[in-house]
């Protein structure tokens, strides 16, 4: 990749025009799923503490060439690098040290882009959760203020299913004064904890959320629901679709094939101003993907690595 992206360059207030105009932002893919396709073990609570550790050179070649592949907006290794993951393995009391590395090999990464680009901590995890509210509350500030301290340019709210877990994680990202986005998984009635969609987009705006991400397995729900609720808010509203309907998060699926780039077109028709690869997805369809929107909105897509 070439050189000579100045920190400016990597900054979020860059990007965050096109959340309302222009085209979308490219989200980076199933970052699990990528980093088993370089041979990595993450069956386990802690995995990714480990990596950052022992082979800092996977994830540093994970976020090149999610760069290479043209993504916008790169996930730090982030959301398992809390006490209470790295427990699992016998190393919570690197949790600070984890995650600054995590961030600090973003920024080595995004030093080497040629364009503006910015860097999300991820806030939440998907293999633990906390017993007590109390303490997930003080896990969720504690996490979001390391990652703020680290230098990410926004904070990016995944892996919470239940609604107060959602609401103390985004009221943790926005003490920390950082732009915050939330992924979202939702049920089949289009809702979380029986709020629907439209409503549930309205308060995470209130609380001060600039983007809503859909994590979606079925394209024609995902149209549905943001043909429904883009028109009505002022949040920005993107989506994540998975390699296939049947995918499963962190296990490689087939090439970016041309109907899941079509599905994100539809996607793109019916409001999302954030696209990206969901469950089964790898830097090659990131790739496919900024290919694609950039024939469409007549942009040279980014040069080979």
């Amino acid at each position: 990749m070439a050189l000579g992206c100045a920190p400016l360059m990597s900054s979020y207030a860059r990007l965050a025009p096109r959340l309302q105009q222009g085209r979308p932002l490219v989200l980076d893919s199933d970052t699990s799923a990528s980093l088993r396709r370089l041979g990595a073990s993450l069956d386990t609570a802690g995995a990714f503490g480990q990596l950052l550790r022992q082979r800092p050179s996977a994830v540093l070649e994970h976020y090149a060439a999610e760069l290479a592949a043209g993504v916008d907006i790169l996930t730090a290794l982030t959301s398992d690098t809390t006490p209470r993951s790295l427990a699992e393995v016998g190393m919570e009391h690197r949790a600070a040290a984890l995650t600054r590395r995590a961030v600090e090999l973003g920024r080595d990464a995004l030093e080497q882009a040629a364009r503006p680009c910015a860097l999300a901590g991820v806030l939440g995890s998907d293999m633990v959760s906390s017993v007590f509210a109390e303490r997930l509350v003080d896990e969720l500030r504690e996490h979001a203020e390391r990652l703020a301290t680290a230098d990410c340019d926004l904070l990016l709210v995944r892996g919470h299913g239940a609604r107060r877990t959602l609401d103390a994680a985004v009221e943790a990202a926005r003490r920390t004064g950082l732009p915050t986005w939330v992924a979202l998984t939702l049920d089949r009635d289009g809702g979380l904890d029986g709020a629907p969609l439209e409503g549930l987009v309205k308060e995470l705006g209130d609380q001060g959320v600039s983007a809503v991400v859909l994590d979606l397995h079925d394209a024609e729900l995902g149209a549905r629901w943001l043909s429904e609720t883009a028109p009505r808010t002022d949040v920005a509203l993107g989506a994540v679709l998975a390699a296939a309907p049947e995918a499963v998060r962190g296990f490689a699926d087939d090439a970016a094939s041309t109907a899941w780039l079509e599905q994100l077109q539809r996607l793109e028709g019916a409001g999302a101003r954030v696209l990206g690869g969901g469950a089964g997805t790898t830097e090659a369809h990131s790739r496919a993907l900024r290919s694609r929107l950039s024939a469409q909105h007549s942009v040279p897509p980014p040069a080979q690595p």
